[in-house]
């Protein structure tokens, strides 16, 4: 009981205390109240303008050095419209005990007055979208794709090898938001640009292991006709590549739709088991080498289809007809190193080489075997390796072929 009417008559001093305080400030400049700080800074007793001083002295607009290799890009206060709101924490330090309600500017008094502190923060803006594309602008002068290793076969056979390159890529978000921290904390230091290093998917180790052929086959065909010409559109767009270890070879993939708006032509194809003029007649015989370049090499074949008739530029079991959209020809690197598909295309032949690393080459030889039934001729076709010394290690049967006999 004693305790509570203590309480009552200090409360009351106080209250008679803050009356007394408002009728001398009518008589004087404004001044923020005792205990009322902006951020750590203690406001007590200060007009407007000092207040706004202050905090100008304490928080100046400073710039942003962002840094990379030796380099230094600096975003001024201006380019981002960037600014410290001042003048409205400033407002709200004043107005704290000074709202529309008697009774609560009193309570806020009496615990001013008991030393009890009311913080007031800092806030800040900026454009987000001025400091994004700034950051846009700097990416571009930092970022780069990587560079893959390239390998090209000279006509003599020499190997002609370009090194691969590291990619950059600033990390925009990441810096973003480092940026946006600093501001957020007032502590406008020198930031490092966050950069990821992109790696080439073939680096020039991998080329430098490509040194040996694998296994190669040629076949020859008519040059002066509208099917040679698309043997040679045909070779061109399904050679010359790198094929990862595990990576499989898709022919339709390699060259795509066979069609005139990509330079085929007319030329017999066998549609429905006979003979008639189609688009790109010609490139399953470039399927047809690269097939049998791939088999001498030891490839692990995913996926072959035979005509409807044995060949003339290749015996039985030892075609592979493509359609595209219908039936492919794919095959698997199952090596540890990359190989090398090139095709050279002449005049009368084409030659399909798969070069490799020298400790992937294999001794392997192709055989068949025919069967006749009725109006059907049924070729299976078996790889076979050898050792060093010729001798046979292992047989594995790759395909069953079905022709109809003409």
């Amino acid at each position: 009981m004693y305790k509570r009417i203590i309480s009552v008559i200090l409360i009351f001093i106080i209250m008679i205390c803050c009356l007394g305080n408002n009728k001398a400030n009518n008589n004087k400049q404004e001044k923020i109240y005792k205990n009322i700080y902006i951020e750590d800074i203690d406001m007590s007793n200060m007009t407007k303008k000092e207040c706004i001083d202050i905090l100008k002295e304490a928080y100046p607009l400073e710039d942003i050095n962002l840094k990379y290799e030796g380099k230094t890009w600096t975003i001024h206060p201006k380019d981002i419209d960037f600014r410290y709101k001042i003048e409205e924490a400033t407002d709200i330090a004043m107005k704290y005990t000074k709202t529309s309600k008697r009774l609560e500017n009193l309570k806020r008094k009496s615990k001013l007055i008991l030393n009890e502190r009311h913080h007031i923060p800092l806030d800040e803006e900026y454009d987000k979208e001025k400091l994004s594309a700034i950051i846009d602008c700097i990416a571009n002068q930092i970022d780069r794709e990587y560079v893959n290793a390239t390998l090209a076969i000279e006509k003599d056979g020499t190997f002609k090898r370009l090194p691969s390159k590291e990619g950059k890529k600033v990390q925009k978000d990441e810096l973003q938001k480092e940026i946006d921290e600093l501001i957020q904390n007032k502590n406008i230091t020198d930031l490092n640009i966050p950069v990821k290093t992109t790696l080439p998917t073939l680096n020039s180790d991998d080329v430098q292991s490509v040194n040996s052929i694998l296994g190669q086959f040629s076949t020859a065909f008519n040059n002066h006709t509208s099917r040679g010409s698309n043997i040679h559109t045909a070779g061109e767009s399904s050679g010359d590549i790198i094929l990862m270890p595990q990576e499989i070879y898709s022919y339709n993939k390699a060259t795509g739709p066979r069609v005139l708006s990509k330079g085929y032509k007319y030329a017999p194809v066998i549609i429905g088991g006979k003979y008639r003029n189609g688009e790109g007649g010609g490139v399953c015989q470039v399927s047809t080498t690269i097939y049998n370049a791939a088999l001498l090499a030891g490839l692990e074949i995913v996926e072959v289809h035979n005509h409807t008739y044995i060949s003339h530029y290749v015996s039985g079991g030892r075609d592979a007809t493509v359609a595209y959209g219908y039936y492919d020809l794919k095959f698997k690197n199952p090596y540890s190193h990359p190989i090398y598909i090139k095709n050279i295309v002449g005049d009368g032949a084409i030659t399909t080489k798969i070069y490799g690393c020298k400790d992937d080459i294999k001794r392997i030889y192709v055989r068949t075997e025919y069967e006749y039934k009725k109006q059907k001729i049924i070729v299976k076709t078996y790889r076979v390796y050898l050792d060093q010394n010729n001798q046979k290690i292992k047989e594995e049967l790759i395909s069953t072929n079905k022709y109809d006999q003409k």
